[in-house]
């Protein structure tokens, strides 16, 4: 887990958040609002909203994903693997107590753990649905 939560705040512009991601080499950022997390934006939210934004000095309130996913600091790396992969996300905030402590994400568990669900967990968030047919990605142990 990352102790050092980088953050922006609601206010902040497209270009500022991104700017902040490409500076500590993220792609999760948690929003604030009057010091309290009220959403997650991700590289990819930015990159698929593209078609959509007028400037980049567009706010990011329209592109913020307001469903926070927490877990325990004292839960199992396999309870995170499991909520990673029935929500098909690879980060979590961590939560002790009342307070969030830090971020959990997929490449965390990747490269501090020998845990053998970690490849399912990958396969699951990247299963692709296409029309009728269902793919799932090309992943294995060659590409981790």
């Amino acid at each position: 887990m990352s102790k050092k939560i980088i953050f922006s705040n609601l206010d902040s512009s497209i270009k500022d958040v991104s700017k902040k991601m490409l500076d500590n080499n993220i792609g999760f950022m948690p929003i604030k609002e009057n010091d309290k997390y009220i959403g997650v934006i991700t590289d990819r939210d930015i990159c698929l909203s593209i078609p959509t934004i007028s400037s980049i000095n567009d706010s990011i309130k329209s592109y913020i994903t307001n469903n926070i996913v927490y877990i325990d600091a004292n839960s199992s790396i396999d309870d995170a693997l499991n909520i990673m992969s029935e929500k098909k996300i690879k980060r979590l905030l961590v939560k002790e107590k009342d307070n969030t402590i830090g971020v959990l994400s997929l490449s965390d568990i990747l490269n501090y753990s020998s845990n053998k669900n970690i490849l399912n967990t990958y396969k699951s968030i990247f299963y692709i649905h296409d029309n009728e047919k269902s793919l799932i990605a090309e992943i294995d142990e060659f590409y981790l």
